[in-house]
């Protein structure tokens, strides 16, 4: 594998778990922190689950199901 393709799939790969990471993350601070940090952790955690395409998500449980 070349490092120009290497790249690309860890572009690709960024790009598939940024939402989840970020969810992950602002949530985890969204517990920890208070005060104005906490509510700005809240806004991001819901920005981001916002983002997430409920679509795709309800077809690929759909599918580890069935």
């Amino acid at each position: 594998m070349t490092l120009r393709s290497l790249w690309i799939w860890l572009r690709y790969g960024r790009r598939q778990i940024y939402p989840w990471t970020t969810l992950a993350i602002a949530g985890w601070q969204w517990v920890v922190l208070c005060g104005l940090e906490r509510d700005r952790a809240a806004i991001r955690w819901m920005a981001t689950l916002v983002k997430i395409d409920g679509a795709k998500l309800t077809a690929f449980l759909n599918d580890l199901l069935w």
